[in-house]
């Protein structure tokens, strides 16, 4: 996904973080470099990499080195705590980590029975500005403050200034296929207990040129990163969505409307993928600066639900539109969205995505419920993962599990309450079963349905010569 763009566009600005800018073909240099470095460390095909890091250029350019090796890229929250992470780690097996230097000890202190045998450590300060970089050395109390809180020494692990600093890998070493695992994306739903969907090359590109091909988006945009990327949603609209594009993404290591209303003076976003609380921060904060929001021409909410008054208000604010998808990890995870029309309907989560089939079932008889009512949501598409599972044991594949309805091992088909969370029962008593509730489905009119077919028409004459793309 990253060559193409690296091949295309090298001068184009890719990555920009607090004003410092880094070109398509700076980046693509990294990760050839980072990918030998990991390379030279033993990682082979198939083998876990950990990443453990905020937003910042070096967590994209170690998402992509991993991939290079046709590795498998397993994402953390920086955030959590230690025995979070040790039952993350415990599952997957990653024989190397990078991580985030504020936050290594939780990872060194690992009992050594996990086998981690190298940790790398990221001080994000080195992505930032000359300028900025050289305030916080300077000995005031309030900039060490701030310094403390983005870095911190870390013995026992090696400096990704190092890793980087390996040559380029080999043009000829082996590409992943586009049916090999990219990534274990950590889930854990209403059970609580994380399990790794297991996505491929081809889940992540096909999830992302729907994106690109439902907003109608080129290589111009400037997409905002708002969302970690540790998270499916961040992770898709950030690292797949904007860099197969060739946009330029805008990194924020945490989310703050004062820091995304100060980027808008250099770079003001065209689509900005984010959750409803954040929309209303930055327009209270945009009100409260005076700051002009016309320019930003497209939203994309999802994870919870979005409240249309909000709608309004941020259209009235920015001139461009507001729209809510819905999806779930173990689908990229974007499954559906509202059409960037006025036969979008604000409150639901819009129509399926190019490709992709949705069934609303009575997870009791396995049947399709009728038109408006309440259903467990099944999906068919490129994007759905073919399993969940962990370095130590593959779990059961995924297929829809109802009382009545025996699994398919085979099927395509992949439902909130069952693929997902394939260690709950699907009687009715089942805790999934008894608590979960599939978001409200609006069948769209006549005239949306319409614009659907006539849109997923041109959509896949466009891709029809794509290898990857499914007949």
């Amino acid at each position: 996904m990253l060559e193409k763009s690296v091949a295309r566009h090298g001068g184009k600005t890719a990555i920009e973080f607090f004003s410092a800018g880094m070109t398509y073909a700076e980046l693509g240099d990294q990760v050839q470099r980072a990918a030998e470095g990991l390379r030279l460390m033993g990682v082979e095909a198939g083998d876990r990499v950990a990443i453990v890091l905020p937003n910042c250029p070096q967590h994209i350019v170690a998402f992509y080195a991993a991939m290079r090796l046709g590795a498998i890229v397993v994402e953390h929250n920086p955030l959590y705590t230690a025995p979070e992470l040790r039952h993350q780690f415990e599952d997957h097996g990653a024989r190397v980590a990078i991580v985030w230097d504020k936050i290594a000890s939780r990872i060194t202190s690992m009992p050594k029975d996990l086998n981690i045998e190298h940790i790398v450590s990221v001080d994000i300060t080195a992505a930032m500005p000359f300028v900025m970089r050289t305030a916080l050395k300077l000995p005031v109390k309030k900039l060490k403050q701030q310094r403390a809180e983005l870095t911190e020494a870390a013995p026992g692990t090696v400096a990704w200034r190092k890793l980087i600093s390996a040559d380029p890998i080999r043009a000829d070493h082996r590409r992943p296929s586009a049916t090999d695992v990219a990534l274990l994306q950590y889930t854990s739903g209403t059970t609580g207990t994380p399990k790794g969907a297991m996505l491929t090359h081809r889940n992540l590109e096909s999830n992302a040129v729907m994106g690109q091909h439902w907003l109608g988006t080129t290589s111009e945009e400037v997409v905002y990163g708002v969302l970690p990327l540790f998270h499916a949603f961040g992770l898709t609209l950030g690292m797949t969505f904007a860099m197969s594009l060739g946009a330029k993404l805008v990194l924020f290591p945490t989310v703050r409307a004062d820091l995304i209303l100060k980027a808008m003076k250099k770079s003001m976003p065209t689509v900005l993928p984010a959750v409803p609380p954040v929309y209303q921060k930055v327009l209270d904060e945009a009100k409260e600066q005076g700051k002009d929001l016309s320019g930003v021409r497209v939203a994309v909410s999802g994870a919870m639900t979005l409240p249309v008054p909000l709608v309004k208000t941020w259209e009235d604010a920015t001139g461009g539109m507001l729209i809510e998808g819905y999806g779930l990890t173990e689908c990229s995870p974007l499954v559906s969205c509202n059409p960037l029309s006025d036969l979008r309907e604000a409150g639901s989560i819009g129509i399926p995505f190019p490709s992709t089939d949705i069934r609303l079932v009575d997870p009791e008889t396995c049947q399709d419920v009728a038109m408006g009512e309440e259903g467990e949501l099944w999906v068919k598409g490129p994007q759905v993962t073919q399993a969940t599972g962990s370095a130590r044991k593959r779990r059961p594949s995924c297929s829809p599990r109802t009382a009545g309805c025996a699994p398919e091992t085979s099927s395509p088909w992949t439902s909130k309450a069952s693929c997902a969370w394939w260690t709950a029962s699907r009687r009715s008593s089942s805790p999934v079963a008894s608590t979960w509730r599939p978001p409200r489905w609006r069948p769209p009119s006549s005239s949306m349905t319409q614009w659907r077919t006539r849109r997923w028409s041109a959509f896949l004459t466009t891709t029809a010569t794509s290898p990857w793309w499914p007949p």
